[in-house]
């Protein structure tokens, strides 16, 4: 177009102009985002790589800020959900893991591992209902799928419902035919239900179509389950003679010869189970714990049992429960100074556990071993802070020891920390009343006593103490017999608090009320307590039964020298003028 004025043409070339560099920034632009979103895009895949290297090394916190920048550049990366939804379930944020696990299977339905890690949440969480309901979709879905069924019948089976596991398993044999796995579940379920038989059936047909080692075992279970011990017996050998290596099979032989009380043989295949390191640790333990311990084949066949504990040790050299068991086995047959290396070894391997401080404590504060037990139990209160049980046990270490003042000062350091609704409480004011009682402040030990009957006026410990020590002093006793008749009401077989009451019956006058209960405490186990003797014979003289009084007191005497009774026999003769 031609343009002959001037200022229109100048005009048009501008403009002209202006769109050329408009289209050309324009262009640039769109270069610049596309780049930009392949950035993004890049950056996105590096967070997310990073995030999967550092979940798989199990640091979670790194891997959670990873998967998080690369969902913030990716909305809808729903792997970074995904495992996102593992790591919150690691941390038990489990409605967090739910929404996520949801929000990855709307963005891709068709990925059946995000439903099925929801399942498995919902099984975690107790909701088994809402875990069936999942599994039960997916079957639907997927019907030759035989993954599904066999995770749903190990649901099914956790939660009691066995029949339906029944059908899952018939319709998985439908679909893949019977095998060796579904023959093991069903003879499973039919055992659970105590539909012998039936399962009975189902390992003989497996012994005809997939015999193993592990088949025989079953049929030598069952027949040692029924007392068929020659049946059982030549089962167990056929396992070890299709799989000589086959070390549950030796456990079953053993068990056959001890029963049959064939001890050589019995020891001869016990230890070959026990020194298998592929055993489960906790199964010997438990062995040990319900068998061999109880039927008293450690007094009979020491010899045999101290092998087999040395058996059980050399294959799990390092474990806490195998440790802590020969450790207290060993302090029980006499070998403390073996036994107590165990339980110290255990705790210099395992000082994060706390049953393996517990075990060693609980050891040395049978063995009345304070020297021990103090540092020990200051050594595990300083590492488990927290727990007042463990505190206490350092208190009544320091206690027994004589250290009166270190045990105050522990219990002081607990009443200071301790939530004022912990079952504990009461105890403490009870213990520091009874120490600050042996230090002679009877003042703070009668205020700590008034402490824990305000928590529970029904406290028998307590109750029992405070009336005794009133009637020491000779004061109070209407209030301290108000308070041992509780203790009898509460517990009225306890020779300690049948004494407390029978004496402070005697003290009020009460003679025939208190020989009564007095003879009672020792009905009940006072019989060999001195004190307990003395009080008795009080009451028989108070009611003029001199003989039988000085009967009782001589016994009292022989018991216990200490108590001077001597002197006080002499004095009574003379005025009975005996």
């Amino acid at each position: 177009m031609y343009l002959s004025h001037p200022i229109t043409y100048i005009h048009y070339m501008r403009s002209s102009i202006l769109r050329t560099i408009l289209s050309a920034l324009s262009a640039i632009l769109l270069t610049i985002s596309a780049a930009a979103s392949d950035r993004d895009s890049v950056r996105a895949e590096d967070y997310y790589i990073e995030g999967i290297r550092c979940y798989c090394a199990g640091d979670y916190r790194s891997a959670e800020s990873s998967l998080s920048r690369c969902l913030r550049l990716e909305p809808e990366n729903d792997a970074a959900m995904y495992y996102l939804a593992m790591i919150s379930m690691s941390r038990n944020e489990t409605d967090r893991a739910l929404s996520l696990l949801e929000k990855a299977s709307s963005v891709s339905p068709e990925n059946t591992w995000y439903r099925l890690a929801t399942a498995r949440v919902y099984s975690g969480l107790g909701e088994n209902d809402m875990a069936i309901s999942v599994y039960d979709s997916l079957i639907a879905e997927h019907p030759s799928k035989s993954d599904y069924y066999y995770e749903l019948i190990d649901l099914l089976v956790r939660t009691g419902k066995l029949d339906n596991a029944l059908e899952a398993l018939d319709k998985i044999e439908e679909l893949r035919g019977v095998n060796e796995l579904t023959c093991n579940a069903r003879y499973e379920i039919l055992m659970r239900q105590n539909r012998l038989n039936e399962a009975e059936e189902v390992v003989r047909k497996m012994d005809e179509d997939f015999p193993s080692a592990r088949t025989a075992l079953l049929l030598g279970d069952l027949h040692k389950s029924r007392y068929n011990d020659s049946t059982a017996m030549r089962y167990y050998k056929k396992a070890l003679a299709l799989d000589p290596d086959f070390t549950p099979a030796y456990f079953g032989l053993a068990e056959v010869y001890r029963m049959e009380r064939n001890f050589y043989y019995y020891f001869q295949n016990i230890d070959i189970f026990l020194s298998s390191p592929d055993m489960n640790p906790e199964m010997k333990a438990s062995y040990f714990q319900e068998i061999v311990f109880p039927s008293g084949l450690a007094q009979v066949f020491k010899p045999q049992v101290d092998t087999m504990i040395l058996c059980t040790l050399h294959a799990h050299p390092e474990d806490t429960t195998i440790l802590s068991l020969t450790g207290s086995y060993y302090i029980a047959v006499d070998s403390v100074d073996r036994g107590l290396e165990l339980l110290m070894r255990n705790v210099e391997l395992h000082p994060d556990v706390k049953s393996v401080h517990t075990a060693l404590l609980g050891q040395l504060y049978y063995l009345e071993d304070w020297e021990r037990l103090i540092p020990a139990a200051r050594q595990t209160t300083e590492r488990f802070p927290d727990d007042f049980t463990l505190r206490e046990i350092l208190a009544v270490a320091y206690w027994q020891h004589g250290d009166i003042k270190e045990a105050v000062n522990v219990y002081l350091n607990i009443l200071k920390n301790i939530p004022k609704d912990h079952p504990m409480l009461i105890n403490c004011y009870g213990s520091l009343g009874d120490l600050y009682h042996e230090l002679g402040n009877r003042h703070q030990s009668y205020a700590y006593y008034e402490k824990g009957l305000k928590i529970d006026d029904n406290y028998s410990p307590i109750l029992n103490n405070y009336a005794y020590y009133l009637s020491e002093e000779r004061r109070n006793l209407k209030k301290a017999l108000e308070m041992s008749r509780k203790t009898i009401l509460n517990d009225p077989e306890n020779a300690t608090y049948l004494d407390t009451y029978g004496w402070l019956l005697y003290l009020t006058g009460d003679y025939e009320q208190a020989r009564k209960y007095l003879k009672d405490a020792m009905v009940y186990g006072g019989k060999e307590n001195a004190e307990v003797l003395d009080h008795y014979a009080e009451a028989l003289f108070a009611l003029k039964e001199y003989n039988l009084a000085f009967l009782y007191w001589g016994n009292a005497d022989k018991i216990d020298p200490s108590l001077g009774l001597s002197e006080k026999i002499a004095k009574r003769r003379a005025e009975a003028g005996k």
